[in-house]
Parts: structure tokens; sequence; C-alpha cells
């Protein structure tokens, strides 16, 4: 349950449409503004391919993400040892479970995963799988992804933290109607690029939904060591 996701096609599956919500809020936010918006906005975007190379990756893992340095430990030494010569960093991330492999240059340790001490043989098992990504390089286009979702992922949090919990239901079955409605006028209207980018709204928001189900499944599964250890792979972030 510890790694990230085995191929390029489904990392960038999930991601994308979040991220060209993303795109879409920060380039109308930026045209509303004039010139200076839209220049400000153009260069967010190019932001999003600085993440690619590492000085860029380092930046965005300790600034952003506040991913903290963990030289000296254990992971660190098994990842040199599986990854000799090549310069990776290794870090604790916070609100995530396991190790997983970020970018083209990053290990993450899950804060969550810290009681667990010494390293265990699910966390090798699971070092080794990361290692193995990072090798192969389909976590690459993750970090963009994650720069240019951002603007939608804030938008999608406003909701939560100013609804009551228990009004939160009614607000996404009016989401979910709001969204079905727009899809229903933008085809009458004949706006294609509006069906466009309601379906990815309506596609982000299905998939971070089940997302936020398998998680919380695994989290309940962490109450039981023997099945953490005998979990088949698959991330937690």
């Amino acid at each position: 349950m510890w790694t990230v996701p085995v191929n390029v096609a489904a990392t960038v599956a999930w991601r994308l449409p979040g991220a060209l919500m993303g795109v879409v809020l920060v380039v109308v936010a930026g045209s509303l503004l004039g010139p200076p918006g839209f220049l400000l906005a153009v260069l967010w975007l190019v932001a999003g391919l600085v993440t690619l190379p590492r000085f860029g990756e380092r930046l965005l893992t300790r600034t952003v993400l506040r991913y903290r340095p963990a030289p000296g430990s254990w992971l660190e030494a098994e990842v040199r040892r599986l990854l000799p010569g090549r310069r990776v960093d290794v870090y604790v991330a916070p609100k995530a479970s396991g190790v997983f492999a970020l970018g083209g240059h990053t290990i993450g340790l899950g804060e969550a995963s810290l009681g667990a001490g010494a390293a265990n043989p699910a966390l090798l098992m699971a070092t080794a799988a990361a290692v193995d990504e990072l090798r192969r390089g389909p976590t690459r286009p993750e970090l963009p992804l994650m720069w240019w979702a951002a603007p939608w992922w804030v938008a999608k949090q406003i909701p939560r933290h100013l609804v009551p919990r228990r009004w939160r239901p009614l607000i996404k079955m009016w989401a979910v109607l709001l969204l079905v409605a727009a899809i229903v006028s933008s085809v009458h209207g004949g706006s294609p690029s509006a069906v466009a980018l309601t379906v990815c709204g309506v596609t982000d928001l299905f998939i971070t939904g089940m997302r936020s189900r398998r998680q919380h499944r695994l989290a309940r599964r962490q109450l039981h060591p023997l099945a953490l250890v005998l979990a088949p792979a698959g991330r937690v972030a």
C-alpha cells in the first residue's frame, strides 16, 4: 500500500483534470486584471515547468509542500545503497504514509509512518519499490501537475472551511446538480470549451472523492499491523 503509480499514464490521468481547472482559474483571473495580471498568469504557468529540474523540485518540496529533510536516516542509507552515485533528496512528508517517490529526485517517508521507528520489512519493500519508480521516471510529471492544480485545490477547500459539516452533503449534491446543468446548457449553447471545462471539474471531483474514500479505508487498515505488512502495493498520498 506504499508505492507510487506504476506508469506515467496513471499519474497524469488522475492529476490532469485538476491541473486544467487550475490553469483556467489562473488565466481567467489574470485576464480580468489586465496585461499585468495576464503576465503574472503566464509566469505562474512557466513556473510549473521549473519544478522539473532538481533545484525547482527541491524549492517546491521544501517551501510549498513543507517536507522536512531527513539526513542520516535509515531511509537515506537505504536509498544510497539502492541508487549508488545518484543524488536523491530524502524527506519526511507531513500528512502522508509509507515511502514514495516524487518528481525525479525525491523520496519521502510519510510522517504517519514514523511511529514504525526503525525500518520494518514493509517499509524496506516500499523503499525498493519507490526507488524503482524513481529510476524508471513515471513520477516526473507529478510536481508540475500538482503546481498547476493548486488554485483549483484552494477553491475546493473554501466550502470545506466555510460550510458547517452537517451541510456539506447538501452542498455536494447542489454542486453536482449545478455541474450537470452547466453541461446541458453548454451542449445546447454549442460551447465545446465550456463542456470540456465542466467535464474536467466533474472528473476531478469524482477522482477526489474516490481517493478520499480509499485513503479512509487504508487508514483504518493501519490499525491492524499484520494487514499492513501483507497489503498489496498502492500509494497513499
